[in-house]
């Protein structure tokens, strides 16, 4: 018998505006827009004290100072915006492995192994509190048995909600919601579907014929009617939005570290972290970059870029220590990060040696590193490295 599936769907609140809170708690409860710093152009985001006045995303500088004299303009803040994403699902790792990523702030988790003999409401209400105490992330969780009804449910409640939406619920619950509502319609689509007289989404899961739908919604026109009456068959792929762009991982350090060795520890183990993560991936890095934070908050950043592709341990961590000591001024340091970057599918690779008949620069060593690596994924700790020339 099948198992009933438990699909998260978690959405980061204001994602940008959050961030910038956790590293200034000033802010907290300031109207902020981010983007438009200079006065001009449209606003990124808007934190729920600014929407309270009514700025929103993608509105006017002026519209919004307008609307809210006290907004607090902020420059994006991209790096800033990824260490908090890679924490936000190094997190969720602690729960499984399959978790597809949307975008940047949210994503879906296959939460049916974890909750099972367990109350998923409870479970996401923990996750909900410590994403905001250890990261200061709010987020809007919903619970449903497939993707398009969590991500749904997510959006129902916000900030800080957490919905569950079944099958049996969408009758009285998705059917009155406005046909814009439902996640997948774009804004020029709307238009076209209300000259159907598709207001709701109910009236799309009941519109008689699908072939004058499908001058609008094209190919997509099955999957939008089944997903109009909660059903979707989609199983969540790591690897689908995911175009292998980066792969990192950062800690903060609340006591700080203030012992070059004890650097050299924590950047092992984010390392093994990163490493791993590139071999369940299947795909090997080229470059790698090595971010530290210091106690005034001082960020600063050193990459390097191999002659070729890599996801052997000792090579990279080499890369990594050199690239630390390059950074380190014995201050005492708040975060640390390694990610690894310009990556590609070892498959492609391998197919790509074929057609122009080349050899990596590392050949010799890569059966040991593949062994190596093999071993080492089965234990928490690296156990096993190779020895000094």
């Amino acid at each position: 018998m099948q198992k009933y599936q438990i699909i998260f769907h978690i959405d980061l609140n204001a994602f940008f505006a959050s961030c910038e809170i956790a590293l200034n708690p000033s802010l907290l409860h300031e109207p902020i827009g981010i983007g438009g710093a200079s006065g001009r152009g449209v606003l990124t985001t808007a934190n729920y004290e600014a929407r309270k006045y009514g700025v929103t995303s993608a509105m006017s500088v002026g519209e919004a100072r307008r609307l809210c004299p006290n907004l607090k303009l902020l420059p994006v803040n991209f790096p800033l915006y990824e260490e908090k994403s890679d924490q936000f699902f190094e997190y969720l790792r602690q729960y499984t492995d399959v978790i597809e990523p949307a975008s940047i702030d949210e994503g879906y988790i296959d939460m049916t192994h974890y909750c099972e003999g367990k109350d998923a409401v409870a479970v996401a209400l923990r996750m909900q509190e410590e994403l905001n105490t250890q990261f200061k992330l709010p987020c809007s969780i919903g619970i449903a048995p497939n993707m398009f009804l969590a991500k749904m449910a997510s959006d129902m409640k916000k900030p800080l909600g957490i919905t569950v939406l079944r099958k049996r619920d969408v009758p009285k619950v998705l059917w009155p919601l406005p046909i814009e509502s439902m996640h997948g319609i774009g804004k020029k689509t709307v238009p076209n579907l209300k000259l159907l007289g598709i207001h709701t989404i109910g009236d799309l899961a009941h519109y008689p014929d699908q072939h004058k739908l499908s001058k609008f919604l094209g190919n997509s026109t099955v999957s939008f009617v089944a997903k109009a009456h909660g059903h979707d068959d989609r199983v969540i792929d790591p690897t689908r939005q995911e175009k292998h762009q980066s792969i990192g991982n950062s800690k903060t350090y609340d006591g700080y570290l203030h012992e070059y060795t004890e650097c050299l520890e924590a950047l092992e183990q984010l390392t093994e972290r990163v490493v791993r993560r590139l071999m369940d991936a299947d795909v090997k890095t080229k470059t790698i970059t090595v971010q530290v934070r210091d106690y005034e908050f001082n960020t600063r950043s050193k990459a390097f870029s191999f002659p070729y592709h890599t996801q052997d341990f000792d090579a990279i961590m080499l890369e990594v220590e050199r690239l630390f000591d390059a950074l380190y001024e014995e201050q005492t340091v708040h975060l640390l990060g390694v990610s690894a970057s310009h990556l590609e599918k070892t498959e492609r690779l391998f197919k790509q040696l074929d057609i122009f008949k080349e050899k990596l620069p590392v050949q010799k060593d890569d059966a040991v590193s593949e062994i190596l690596n093999q071993i080492n994924k089965h234990y928490p700790k690296k156990m096993l490295k190779k020895g000094i020339k």
